[in-house]
């Protein structure tokens, strides 16, 4: 065999395993949590004070995007009529005020992703009656959200 032929041969070997290792990486789940600018206590906002997915995500039932919580949406429970309430000891929450004072959002880091060409209209799961759970997990005993399940059909 000639050396054009092998090397073609060695270069085809490589795109097919950067390829699988492509798809292999998009299927396969993903395991941890993801650092986020502010520390959000799924346990606590979603387990123990029940609060309801839909009150920080609230354009699921309506949009392709679950959508993230904006500083706003924090800032009605945290900074009512604009007046912080914090401990000095929550630092988590010395962010948010930190972000709401500056006209920044939050730039929440998503979790749960899908590739650019997948189309996922969120709104459908949602308004067909799935509940967040079964495919996000227990975030209601998460202190930080990780991906339990791969994001695949």
């Amino acid at each position: 065999m000639g050396r054009a032929k092998r090397l073609l041969l060695g270069g085809v070997a490589l795109l097919a395993l950067a390829a699988a290792g492509t798809v292999a990486a998009g299927a396969w789940p993903f395991r941890g949590a993801v650092p986020q600018p502010i520390a959000f206590p799924h346990d606590l906002h979603a387990g123990k004070n029940q609060i309801p997915c839909m009150y920080c995500h609230y354009s699921a039932d309506r949009s392709p995007d679950a959508g993230m919580p904006s500083v706003q949406v924090c800032a009605g429970c945290h900074i009512p009529g604009g007046v912080p309430m914090v401990r000095a000891d929550q630092a988590e929450v010395k962010k948010l005020i930190a972000y709401w004072e500056r006209k920044e959002p939050i730039p929440w880091v998503r979790i749960h992703d899908v590739p650019d060409h997948v189309h996922f209209p969120h709104m459908r799961h949602v308004n067909a009656g799935l509940q967040c759970q079964e495919c996000h997990g227990p975030v209601e005993t998460m202190r930080e959200i990780e991906r339990v399940a791969p994001l695949r059909m």
